[in-house]
């Protein structure tokens, strides 16, 4: 759509970071809209293999248009910055949600769990693997009505999804082929959101313990089943949980 026209007010604010960039609250002018503009810092943008990745982050979220997930307005190179703007949601993560709450009834899991998985057909169905699927990975909208996914920092095409012996991922949802670094595809984000949605309706991941104690845990030991912690769920949507 041509170079955005951004401006990052003083009142607006960062509203995150990770390992791949810093993402800001900024506003993009020409529009008079809101946008969330993930930055790579100009050191790590000063390095090949951190720029590469970080851009083709971007291109692999900006081929994905869909109403649950997070859509990419623009991507732009300007001298030592390297940044990509997104839609700003103006809600809450999931992860922040459950951090405050604890777990959430049913009722409210559920359409969030569905309208995650209506976001991973669709991406799967474009080749492309999210691998970090979790609780601080999807976005809720201000009034709570619908999820949306984001981050695909570590996202792969189906095609390039080969594993090498490296891990990836969040190890409390991991699945069991990511944290044996073999070859992921499609079935590896629904145990993400199997593992994800027993967190939301539970209080807790399936797995707790240190890092090397989640991913033995995942290579050798079914989840516990959803009832046994969750009596009241139907059982319909346990038995749903459970398979993923």
């Amino acid at each position: 759509d041509g170079p955005l026209d951004i401006a990052v007010d003083e009142t607006e604010r960062e509203l995150g970071r990770g390992g791949m960039g810093i993402v800001y609250l900024a506003r993009d002018v020409q529009l008079d809209r809101p946008v969330a503009l993930k930055l790579l810092p100009p050191e790590q943008a000063a390095l090949p293999d951190r720029r590469a990745r970080f851009l083709r982050e971007a291109r692999l979220a900006a081929r994905l248009a869909h109403p649950n997930i997070v859509p990419i307005h623009a991507v732009e190179e300007v001298g030592a910055f390297v940044f990509f703007a997104m839609r700003y949601v103006a809600g809450e993560s999931l992860g922040e949600r459950l951090r405050r709450e604890g777990r959430l009834a049913p009722h409210v899991a559920g359409p969030i769990l569905r309208d995650v998985a209506y976001a991973l057909a669709y991406a799967h169905a474009q080749d492309v693997v999210h691998r970090d699927i979790k609780p601080d990975n999807i976005l809720l909208d201000e009034d709570g009505t619908r999820a949306l996914v984001t981050d695909f920092g570590i996202a792969v095409l189906r095609d390039d999804a080969q594993g090498g012996g490296r891990i990836v991922g969040t190890p409390e949802y991991v699945a069991p082929e990511q944290a044996a670094g073999e070859a992921v595809d499609g079935r590896s984000d629904l145990y993400a959101l199997g593992a994800m949605g027993f967190h939301a309706l539970s209080g807790r991941p399936p797995f707790q313990g240190t890092v090397a104690e989640l991913i033995s845990q995942h290579l050798t030991t079914p989840a516990p089943p959803l009832l046994s912690v969750v009596p009241e769920l139907r059982h319909k949507n346990a038995a749903a949980n459970d398979r993923a």
